[in-house]
């Protein structure tokens, strides 16, 4: 099972459940569509939406309820409802509200297909309102008591399973071409390139919070390391590739030369960045293979030995 999953459910009930609960107590909210179905759009599976998700919520609510109002008292039916959202959908566009518009769209819809839509007013409007400040409330409340999520410390998680991912291959490869293990199955690319692009979202999350966020960003230098990741899951499922291809060509044979070179890949970082270079005589490689390979293994050990300048430099 999803621990992820399981955590939403549970948050997502507990929310509905407290939400049912202050509805009933307090016996103020006439219609509990409302805080629920706030409830529904604001607890979202990533917590650095749920904030934006209220925002869009409340100001759909209020937007769409008060256009919706002054266009009830002349037109009626789905004709209204068209002319409430030609000038709904533009207003909250003007405005930057563009998060607001699908709760804008639910709330012109309901409130003209009510029974008695001729009675809506300012005070139906008004309690509406603070019936969906009930629900963005509860699960707002609930997003930060349960399973908050700390993306600084998930970004160093991915990055350092990235890492892992990558000397664990570089090791398996190396003590194949030594002729001591055997050859390992292919790499898995779309569970690279998901946690590269996992990564990069929270970069961009975290980077759009604001100059606080931006400027720890900066201190951590997390820019330059997305940058080497993007650059380093080109190269490294291309070397992958040619790895694998000289794999299927040796058979039994080995290849001492690119095994040496892909076991230092750990070497002193201030250590000369030499060149790959496989003999040319006896060598059971075809030349263009053996050419991509001192080019691409070669570039790919100095994007590697960069990227652990960088690692050391912010280590405590």
């Amino acid at each position: 099972m999803d621990g992820n999953l399981l955590k939403q459910s549970l948050r997502l009930g507990l929310s509905i459940l407290i939400t049912c609960a202050i509805a009933q107590h307090f016996q103020r909210i006439t219609y509990l569509w409302y805080p629920l179905l706030a409830v529904i759009t604001v607890v979202d599976d990533q917590d650095e939406n749920s904030l934006q998700a209220a925002r869009g919520r409340m100001l759909g609510t209020a937007v769409g309820g008060l256009v919706t109002f002054l266009v009830h008292s002349i037109l009626t039916g789905w004709i209204g409802i068209l002319v409430s959202l030609l000038i709904t959908v533009p207003l909250l566009r003007r405005m930057g509200w563009s998060s607001g518009l699908s709760t804008a769209v639910v709330v012109t819809v309901m409130f003209l297909g009510i029974d008695a839509y001729t009675q809506l007013n300012w005070s139906y409007v008004f309690n509406r309102t603070v019936d969906t400040l009930v629900g963005i409330a509860v699960a707002l409340m609930m997003g930060r008591l349960l399973w908050p999520k700390n993306r600084l410390a998930r970004m160093q998680e991915l990055h350092q399973k990235l890492e892992s991912t990558l000397h664990q291959r570089l090791d398996i490869h190396s003590t194949a071409l030594r002729g001591e293990g055997l050859t390992p199955p292919a790499i898995n690319a779309e569970a690279i390139t998901r946690q590269v692009l996992e990564l990069q979202r929270l970069i961009n999350i975290e980077n759009s919070l604001g100059d606080r966020h931006a400027r720890t960003l900066k201190r951590l230098r997390w820019a330059q390391r997305m940058s080497l990741w993007r650059c380093l899951q080109v190269r490294w499922l291309l070397v992958e590739r040619l790895i694998q291809r000289v794999h299927q060509d040796l058979g039994t044979n080995t290849l001492p030369e690119l095994s040496h070179y892909l076991s230092h890949h750990l070497s002193e970082p201030g250590a000369p960045a030499e060149a790959l270079r496989l003999e040319s005589s006896g060598s059971p490689l075809a030349l263009p293979q053996r050419i991509a390979l001192e080019e691409q293994v070669t570039r790919f050990r100095r994007l590697i030995r960069s990227q652990q300048l960088l690692d050391r430099a912010h280590q405590p």
